[in-house]
């Protein structure tokens, strides 16, 4: 069995070192899983999901990126594995910290930049597991991380994301933000589109693709108010630092198209989310 001290000790330093920390990430710790958040039930089955397509055994090393506020890592804790979360954010890992029995000595939580190396030692993680937030990392970073981590005898990359109908406000609200960043001339992050350039430059490596997996399906019931209150808090719209002034003019924008599409900001509609993992199984090292 490993010890995941022992591993986080044999790192080299200063491995954690982080430059900063945007108040992007650290501010919106407090408000995070109010506004975004998954339901306890549905991340349980998440963790149930991970394990079992990465066919993981007692023991084995569970490294997550981008643990935030531990919604899901909890359970991983809480799973007879040894588990390794980091994230930019101090301020959502010490909500995450909060939630796990500060005894335990199966699991480490560590501040770090997934775009420098990543805390880990080398060949030693059966999963690496992330859920949205790849795409806020430079992809080619993550595929030669995500390659030095795993287990020589081969690991599991596992991305999960939330899948909306494409006429849910939620989506709808996304895709209009989207446009105008594009008429202002900015890109905003796709997830799922960095997901697939992710999983495809792993399979150029020889990885072999996890067909996507519906871990669980709920319904919701959204208004435009809650996307634009939500993307208030923000600092930065679809995964970019935009100047204050020009993400004021972008919600504005959008309060107008909402109250004329959906007939005021405060009608409900419903709709059906679901959780989705993919990923690749990274080859063994001969």
């Amino acid at each position: 069995m490993w010890d995941v001290r022992k591993i986080i000790e044999e790192i080299p330093q200063p491995i954690t070192a982080v430059k900063y920390s945007p108040p992007c990430f650290d501010c919106q710790a407090d408000t995070y899983d109010q506004r975004v958040g998954l339901p306890d039930v549905v991340c349980r089955e998440i963790v149930g999901a991970v394990l079992a397509i990465a066919r993981v055994q007692p023991g084995d090393l569970i490294m997550e990126v981008g643990a935030g506020t531990g919604a899901i890592g909890k359970w991983f804790v809480q799973s007879a594995v040894q588990y390794v979360g980091f994230d930019l954010s101090q301020a959502m890992l010490e909500i995450f910290r909060m939630h796990l029995d500060s005894k335990g000595d199966n699991w480490k939580l560590l501040q770090a930049d997934g775009n420098q190396q990543w805390p880990m030692t080398d060949s030693t993680a059966r999963v690496i597991f992330s859920s949205r937030a790849i795409h806020l990392l430079e992809l080619e970073r993550v595929v030669e991380e995500s390659f030095r981590v795993a287990r020589s005898e081969g690991a599991a990359l596992l991305l999960g994301r939330v899948e909306r109908q494409k006429e849910s406000v939620k989506a709808l609200m996304q895709q209009q933000m989207q446009h105008r960043l594009r008429q202002l001339g900015f890109q905003g992050r796709q997830g799922e589109q960095k997901q697939r350039q992710l999983i495809e430059l792993c399979c150029q490596r020889g990885a072999k693709v996890i067909d996507p997996v519906v871990v669980s399906r709920w319904k919701v019931a959204s208004t435009p108010w809650q996307s634009l209150n939500s993307w208030q808090q923000k600092e930065g719209l679809a995964g970019i630092h935009l100047p204050s002034d020009i993400q004021q003019e972008i919600l504005n924008d959008l309060q107008i198209w909402a109250e004329a599409n959906f007939g005021g900001l405060d009608q409900r509609v419903e709709s059906e989310e679901a959780y989705v993992l993919q990923g690749v199984y990274l080859p063994p090292i001969d």
